[in-house]
């Protein structure tokens, strides 16, 4: 093995727990002590080179395309990814499944399907419990599994209601177990996890390659990223369409939940701001910086990943190609040679120049950032109010949930748990 910065010296056992557990704390403890640039050493997953200083990190995600691969590095995080999907792929791959979809989430089209975003909102807050806890994250992936399979994908009528309830299924599991997500060379625990996906992930395929199929027949593309797909590429199967949008749905879904879940219960906490984030208009600076003082102290992805394809020097440390590397977000957005104060809430930091911006980064940065970024807005503008008008959302916990680590995302604990009453 090359020489790798010094890190974190316990056992890989209790590295990784520690690390899924308290990702912020494990980071901050680790920076503190070895410098920006250190090594974790995770099971299943070898070791990481992190790089937590913005001046370094911006350069890092910048090497793809290039010099580096984040498809590859993602797919040792989420092993189901497809290497032909615009989250597993590199390369050439990469920029045709991007090519693919692009249209289905351009800015003016995603603008259209606002009415339709609030309109699903407000029906799924008003069947949100009012007379005992419930679980504001759980709650949130349901309604936005709905969103995304009828105004993204664009299926209609039974065969939408049939998906959105295998999307669950599939991706959701009891707790945030501690450790990463075991693929092809984990040995037993990787086909253990390759088996129960499969198995899980099955009637989500059949229901997409059944949409296409049906597409097809109608001599149409129709509409959403399936006909995206279709309209770009009419030579693929139906069972590659769905095995590029299972992709998608796994790792698309997760980090729009998990902001609106964060914001909304930011919302709970501080109820003074209710008002101002309804009275503002879409891209209004108060809402927005609402938005990106909530998603700083709470971003949903976990890290930006990398692995080099040839030789690169990072921080001052040689590292050779192969070597797996993380910007991670969490503690770039605690910086306080960015944020004054960073562990406090405060979003007129956004209005007064105090921010160094070149430390932000909730939807990643450059070739790779994220494709759903103008989707994730258009939640913020359509989905909080329609849930805000209708219900006052409390949480239970005086303090917000500690983050853990869910794969490639940062969830609350307890997954944000609330009370709901009308508003």
């Amino acid at each position: 093995m090359p020489a790798l910065p010094p890190g974190p010296t316990l056992p890989i056992p209790i590295q990784t727990v520690a690390y899924h557990r308290d990702p912020l704390g494990v980071l901050r403890r680790a920076r503190a002590r070895h410098g920006p640039v250190f090594t974790l050493r995770l099971a299943l997953k070898g070791p990481a080179v992190v790089v937590a200083d913005s001046a370094d990190a911006k350069p890092l995600l910048d090497r793809d395309p290039g010099s580096a691969h984040a498809g590859e590095a993602r797919r040792t995080i989420l092993p189901m990814a497809s290497e032909r999907s615009v989250f597993g792929a590199d390369d050439a791959t990469y920029l045709e499944a991007h090519a693919r979809l692009a249209a289905a989430f351009e800015p003016e089209v995603v603008r259209r399907r606002m009415p339709e975003m609030a309109r699903i909102a407000a029906e799924h807050a008003e069947q949100w419990p009012r007379s005992r806890p419930f679980r504001l994250l759980g709650a949130v992936r349901t309604m936005v599994d709905e969103i995304f399979v009828r105004l993204v994908l664009g299926v209609s009528d039974e065969r939408a209601v049939e998906l959105t309830r295998a999307i669950g299924r599939m991706l959701r599991t009891p707790g945030n177990p501690p450790m990463p997500i075991p693929g092809e060379g984990d040995g037993l625990p990787g086909k253990v996890g390759a088996a129960v996906f499969e198995r899980k992930q099955a009637p989500v395929s059949r229901l997409l390659a059944a949409e296409v199929e049906a597409r097809w027949a109608s001599g149409e593309p129709g509409p959403g990223a399936i006909g995206s797909i279709l309209a770009a590429a009419p030579g693929l199967s139906p069972d590659a369409v769905a095995d590029e949008l299972i992709a998608i749905l796994a790792a698309g879904q997760e980090p729009p939940s998990i902001a609106l879940t964060w914001i909304l219960d930011r919302l709970g906490r501080s109820p003074e701001l209710v008002d101002p984030y309804l009275a503002a208009a879409e891209g209004d600076p108060v809402r927005d910086a609402i938005v990106r003082e909530t998603l700083r102290l709470r971003p949903p992805a976990s890290a930006g990943l990398r692995v080099l394809t040839e030789p690169a020097t990072v921080g001052g440390q040689d590292l050779d190609a192969g070597t797996a590397t993380m910007v991670p977000i969490p503690l770039l957005h605690r910086d306080p040679a960015a944020f004054g104060d960073p562990d406090r809430f405060d979003p007129g930091r956004w209005g007064d120049g105090r921010v160094d911006e070149s430390a932000y980064l909730p939807f990643g940065w450059g070739a790779r950032r994220c494709l759903g970024e103008h989707l994730a807005r258009a939640y913020f503008d359509a989905v909080v109010p329609a849930v805000a008008e209708r219900v006052r959302l409390r949480p239970l916990a005086t303090q917000p949930e500690r983050m853990v680590v869910r794969a490639t995302v940062l969830v609350p604990l307890r997954s944000a748990l609330v009370t709901a009453r009308p508003r």
